[in-house]
């Protein structure tokens, strides 16, 4: 996808690795978790979805559902598998069972990225879903407020992992690409060093990475192949209130 370069504009980009440190006061955040929540938060807007709900542990999603109603469905994973009872995992094929347009939204919980999700929220009012499909999309949303970007990936376990870095060094990419002048940390400088180690074939990075075999060895191949596509979506998920609670709406 070619984009206009800004001219003259200074962008400062934030890469952080992973949630276990402090963040920084931006204009805006992006949270990923390529394999696979934001992509999948991604996916269901793609298919018609109206909301979701994240949060952070799988009992608050039960107690959600109980008061929310059957028109809500529940969705995540815990350990790349979905829990007891819910509606459906963390695959975006899953999705294609539903009519989302006929449900009021979704609850989603999963072991990373809805929980660096609300993390990202105490440090900014602008949080941005993004991942590689979304990726050129999710920066533009980001770059109308401000020029002061953090993205934020949600590792595993509180760990750096490849396959979010890779996916933070597509990005830093392609804010190379869209403006004339970058400052940039050393986070962002390793993402995009593991870019250009794996010839800037996402693909390529996951293989290497320790979850994207877990998903392999549970059947779920398809899934990473899915995630490593890059730009075929100008869905840019954000973060704001609903009745006081967290909701992902587009």
């Amino acid at each position: 996808m070619k984009v206009k370069r800004r001219e003259m504009m200074v962008v400062k980009l934030i890469v952080m690795l992973s949630p276990s440190g402090e963040l920084e006061h931006v204009d805006a955040w992006i949270v990923v978790d390529v394999l696979r929540a934001t992509t999948m938060m991604t996916a269901f807007f793609e298919r018609g979805g109206k909301m979701i709900l994240p949060v952070k542990e799988v009992e608050e999603a039960y107690s959600l559902k109980k008061m929310l109603g059957k028109n809500w469905l529940l969705m995540g994973e815990r350990n790349s598998v979905p829990p007891p009872c819910f509606d459906c995992g963390n695959s975006p094929f899953e999705l294609s069972r539903y009519c989302l347009e006929t449900y009021d939204g979704a609850i989603m919980t999963t072991t990373n990225g809805t929980k660096a999700l609300i993390y990202a929220s105490s440090y900014s009012n602008n949080v941005f879903i993004g991942c590689a499909r979304n990726a050129t999309a999710a920066l533009k949303a980001a770059l109308r407020c401000g020029n002061n970007i953090g993205i934020l990936c949600a590792g595993r376990h509180n760990r750096v992992m490849v396959d979010d870095t890779a996916c933070a060094g597509l990005m830093v990419n392609a804010m190379k690409e869209m403006t004339e002048r970058i400052d940039l940390n050393d986070g962002g400088k390793i993402a995009w060093a593991i870019w250009k180690h794996y010839h800037c074939d996402l693909l390529e990075a996951f293989k290497d990475a320790e979850h994207a075999r877990r998903l392999e060895e549970l059947g779920l191949w398809n899934d990473v192949v899915y995630a490593s596509c890059q730009n075929k979506s100008e869905v840019v998920p954000r973060l704001t209130l609903w009745n006081g609670l967290k909701a992902v709406i587009v």
